[in-house]
């Protein structure tokens, strides 16, 4: 609930309290003239004059009297304590509703600073209440965050966790739908580093939107991520337990290869090559598994490649990331290349999970799958 509609339900609450104080310590005959004269009033006429109906027949005439001596007598003394607690209701309601608007004010109007991935600092108006994401891996992130709810638009292959198959797609990581990212009127974009065009960064810039960046080296780096998002969408207490749970999987993970005994070759398309440097979830997964990326010196997520460069790293293992209908292709386009180690001693693995791809915390239960596909290229 946004800090204005709580600031209203609260306003609303204790004016009907104040109303019913002051009733209660109202005399019979007070009472009485009060609901006549809003039997009179056309807007409250008609539940009014069911009110005094039932007074009437319930009381008889003694209670239609209310001008009999002994009401008019107790009517007189007790003003000046009806007047009172009506003033101090009042006054009480008042107060009240101005301190939950000033805090309401405050919750909404307090600024919000972020050290972003890349150490560059956010600062929102308040915590982001409209997020874009143009990252799938960055969609998972928010909600690990508790932040999902915040998200307005993402793009295609933001499909982890289920919940974020119902956001709205406003393009890819290459094209935007620049009119509708402006209707939406996001407090922030999140996008990933090195993972989105310089292009659609310089229109972002020109439509002056913040923009929070995301980038990953290791596994260990996802809790941290999560907090961050967590301060930055003010979900800090749901990001924290999960940072903490996310803490717990990462730990049990393989440990690094001190000594990698295989060279591997990432293989994410054919053409162009693309592949991963050291900025991918995918680079530590390998080492992890006993394996070395043959492009771990290439700092950037996913590089694209020669294959010239390729076969003079030699991999002793490709790792195929394609169903297994295109991983035939690649496979059979390989064979001529007798040259390259892992071809000529058939160690050409498909294996196929988005996980690690999208780089979410959900790649932590892939590393299993691709130390497996690993391993059997030491049999």
């Amino acid at each position: 609930m946004s800090p204005l509609l709580e600031h209203l339900l609260v306003a609303a609450i204790v004016t009907a309290a104040a109303v019913y104080a002051t009733w209660a310590v109202m005399p019979k005959a007070r009472r009485l003239r009060l609901v006549t004269a809003l039997a009179a009033f056309p807007p409250t006429a008609a539940p009014a004059s069911r009110v005094l109906q039932r007074w009437r027949t319930a009381q008889g005439c003694a209670g239609c009297a209310s001008g009999h001596a002994s009401d008019r007598v107790s009517d007189r003394a007790s003003d000046r304590a009806t007047g009172a607690a009506l003033a101090v209701a009042v006054v009480f309601a008042a107060l009240f509703s101005a301190a939950a608007s000033g805090t309401a004010a405050a919750q909404s109007g307090t600024a919000v600073t972020v050290v972003d991935d890349t150490g560059a600092r956010v600062t929102l108006a308040g915590p982001a209440r409209r997020i874009v994401s143009l990252s799938p891996g960055a969609t998972e992130l928010l909600f690990s965050a508790g932040a999902g709810d915040r998200i307005v638009a993402t793009i295609t292959g933001a499909d982890e966790p289920a919940a974020a198959r119902g956001i709205e797609r406003i393009g890819d990581a290459n094209a935007l739908v620049f009119p509708r990212l402006r209707e939406l009127k996001p407090d922030v974009v999140v996008v990933w580093k090195d993972l989105v065009t310089p292009r659609i960064l310089e229109s972002l810039a020109q439509m002056k939107l913040p923009v929070y960046t995301v980038t990953l080296r290791r596994f260990e780096d996802l809790p941290r991520s999560v907090r961050r998002l967590g301060v930055l969408a003010g979900t800090t207490a749901a990001a924290e337990e999960e940072a903490r749970a996310i803490e717990r999987k990462v730990a049990a993970l393989p440990s690094r290869a001190a000594a990698p005994d295989q060279r591997v070759y990432y293989m994410m398309l054919d053409s162009p090559l693309y592949t991963v440097g050291s900025r991918h979830l995918v680079d530590d997964a390998i080492l992890r598994c006993g394996g070395r990326n043959i492009f771990d010196d290439i700092d950037f997520p996913a590089p694209i490649v020669e294959f010239k460069d390729i076969r003079e790293r030699n991999p002793e293992v490709i790792v195929m990331t394609a169903p297994p209908v295109t991983a035939r292709g690649w496979r059979e386009r390989w064979q001529p290349f007798k040259e390259v180690a892992a071809v000529r001693d058939a160690r050409v693995f498909a294996f196929q999970d988005p996980r690690l791809d999208r780089m979410g915390p959900s790649a932590i239960g892939a590393v299993e799958g691709l130390c497996a596909t690993l391993a059997r290229g030491r049999r």
